[in-house]
Formats: structure tokens, sequence, C-alpha cells
């Protein structure tokens, strides 16, 4: 296995997520009622039952006519009311030539009737034989109608597989017929965050050491995975000692599709992480790649279990989960990869011979401009920032105005 502080051999970026994204397949099917759906990634197409909609449906709330029979002043007799959801006689009954019927919107428009003016430019006279007239001289044939099966016809396809489900998909699903839905299973997380010097993030000033810091990583990566809708996720917090580290790993293994590790995956003495991972059996795939920052980066399986091992400072585990967690998370979820942009540099920058560099940049004026930071510890200018742009490996400089590869943050 390469020494991953040393350059030499490691694999590239893009070497090292394809070995691991070779080794990962879509999680298994559940059906879930549309209740329970949104958010979830459908497995198979969705195909309406009926013509949506399923009849000519009226657009307004107002009256059903011949458009033959309109001339401004012109009398109408209102004979028939058409409410949205009313019986068939209510539609079926023809309009018949000098009469209109009252309908509201999302009514089936009767036989006979061709347009629907709305309300506003109506004139009635009620009584015992109302009447109605119009502010306007004709109408169009099919004015203010919505088509029988405008939308889509029977058995038409109306929302793909792949597709990650949101409201209106949900909406469309009800409409269609689809109340039980095939979606991919949702990945079981656990997340284990290193540190002796970590406190829980509700430490108070005056309760810090210090040499202390509060837990930022547990909360950002439990915040992105709720961003990716993943709720079933452990957290457990340990400390550098071996035998902690071992019984977490152990227990993690067993019930998880994807340990998630922050911290202890370098070579330090206290970073007992990649041999706990080897004395379990993990068949390790990739310990160090050649970029910065985040070039300790581990990743193993063991069984149906993908293990990934983020370094442990902030500003790297917030780079390297968008080069590798999102990539895994979108393959173990069957969803697109995240999509890499292109955008000129504002400024020069330099590049580095045997490492790709991430850098956050700002997008302002079409263009990605470069933030100050202090490191991969300074977690503090990501509020800034909009992605990461690509430097790749070289003993040039990308000049300002070269177009590089950009990544959007989640």
């Amino acid at each position: 296995m390469m020494n991953p502080c040393s350059t030499q051999n490691l694999p590239s970026y893009d070497q090292a997520l394809n070995r691991v994204l070779t080794q990962i397949s879509p999680l298994s099917i559940e059906t879930l009622s549309y209740r329970d759906a949104r958010g979830r990634t459908l497995a198979c197409d969705v195909h309406t039952d009926r013509d949506q909609p399923p009849f000519d449906r009226s657009a307004m709330d107002g009256f059903a006519v011949r458009s033959a029979d309109i001339q401004r002043g012109v009398d109408l007799k209102i004979t028939g009311s058409v409410p949205a959801g009313g019986p068939p006689i209510c539609y079926q009954t023809p309009v018949e030539a000098g009469c209109a019927y009252r309908i509201a919107t999302g009514a089936p428009v009767p036989a006979g009737a061709d347009a629907v003016i709305p309300i506003e430019s109506a004139k009635v006279q009620e009584g015992d034989h109302p009447k109605v007239s119009f502010y306007i001289d004709t109408v169009p044939s099919r004015r203010n109608i919505h088509p029988q099966g405008a939308d889509a016809k029977a058995h038409d396809l109306v929302i793909k597989s792949g597709t990650v489900l949101s409201a209106q998909h949900i909406g469309i699903a009800c409409a269609s017929g689809n109340t039980q839905l095939q979606v991919i299973r949702e990945p079981k997380v656990v997340l284990l965050t290193t540190g002796d010097e970590v406190c829980p993030p509700e430490t108070k000033l005056e309760q810090l050491e210090p040499q202390q810091i509060r837990n930022s990583n547990g909360p950002m990566l439990l915040a992105l995975l709720s961003q990716l809708g993943i709720t079933d996720v452990t957290h457990h917090h340990l400390p550098d000692e071996p035998k902690p580290t071992f019984d977490a790993a152990q227990a993690a293994m067993n019930q998880a599709d994807l340990v998630l590790t922050v911290g202890g995956v370098s070579v330090g003495q206290r970073d007992h992480l990649p041999a706990t991972w080897k004395k379990l059996g993990a068949d390790i795939l990739v310990h160090g790649t050649a970029i910065k920052p985040g070039k300790p980066v581990f990743v193993a399986t063991q069984n149906k279990t993908l293990i990934l091992g983020l370094p442990g400072n902030p500003g790297s585990v917030f780079t390297t989960a968008h080069l590798f967690l999102l990539p895994i998370l979108s393959k173990m979820l069957n969803r697109p990869a995240p999509i890499w942009q292109n955008f000129p540099l504002a400024t020069e920058v330099k590049a580095q011979k045997d490492r790709d560099r991430f850098i956050l940049v700002r997008i302002m004026d079409q263009k990605a401009h470069f933030l100050s930071t202090q490191g991969s510890g300074d977690l503090m200018h990501t509020a800034q920032a909009h992605g990461f742009v690509r430097v790749n490996r070289s003993t040039e400089p990308c000049k300002a105005g070269q177009t590089e590869p950009f990544l959007p943050l989640l």
C-alpha cells in the first residue's frame, strides 16, 4: 500500500475515483407510498393510466357556449350548470343553440359547447328565466378549454426512472394512478468522527480548554447527507485510542452500507483507522491520492459495505466530501454524478507539479475568483464559495482567462 504522505506513485483523482466507483452498484429497490417517496430516486418509469386531462376541461369560471351564438349584447338562455365533479347528466346533456351553461373551473365542457367565456365578460340577468349576454363580439372555438389528452395520453411515460422525486413528481404520480412507487433504498450510513481535541458542538466557551475545538466536521457531513435526502445516519465520536476505534469500526461495518470516517487516516501514531480496517479484513482500494487538499483519503470495502475515510482538517473534509462522497452516493442511489462546468480564471494561480489542486472560488461576472484561505484547516472562508476550480498538476501556472473545470457546491 502506498504511503499517503508521499506523492510518489499515488493515483490521480480520476484514477482513485474510478477505482472506487467500479466497486459500487446501486442499492436495492423498495416500494413506498407516495407519502414517503419525496426525495427518493425513482427505480422504474411511471406511466399515466388515462388521458390527462381525462376530458375537455374548462379553464375558467364562466359560461360554456356555442361560439357561433356569440354576438355583443345578444342574450342566451341559461339552461344548465356544470359544477366541478358534478354528475354526468350535467355535461352529457347538449347545449342547444341560443343557450349557455354555467361552468366551473375544472368541470367537463358539456356536449355541444365549443368555448368557455369567463364570468368577467358576462352580464347576467337573474330571475325565473335567467339570461346572459357578453361584452365581446365573438369568441374563437376552443377558447378557454383545456383539451382532453393535451398534457399526456393514456400510457404515456410521465416520469423517467432515475428521477429524484420532488413535490411535482409526487403530484404527477398520484394524478396518473401511481400511489405506490418503486424507489432506490436509502443507504444506511454510520459516521465516525475522531479526535481527542474535538468537543461536542454545544460545548460552551467557558468549558473549552485552549487546545480543544468544537466538532464542525460531524454536523457539516450530517447536513450534507440530509441535503441528499439521507436520514438513516448514526453518528459516533471516537477518541484517538485503538480499542474504541476497533469496536466502533467493527460495529459500523456490520450494520452500514457506507461507513464514513473523519480523521485518523494518515500515518501518525494516533491514526488508527487504516490498521483497524486491515485487521477487520477490509479490501483497501485507495489510501492516498495525488490531490491538494485531501491527500490521505482512504477507501475500502468489506462485503457490501463501503468505507470512506476523509482527512480531519475541516477544509479537507469539505473538499473531499464533494470529490468522493457525492459521486459515491450518486452511484449508490443511481443518480447522475455531480456535473463539472468550465469557467475562465479571474487571476493567475500557481499549479503544483505533483498534485492536482482543488481551490475554492466564487463565480462573479462569469469568472472564477479565488478565495483567500489559510489552508486545509480553514472552514470559515467556505461561506463565500460557490465551488471548486480544478488546477491540474503542472510546472506552469494557470493564466488569467484560462478556462478550467469547476465543480459547484451541493
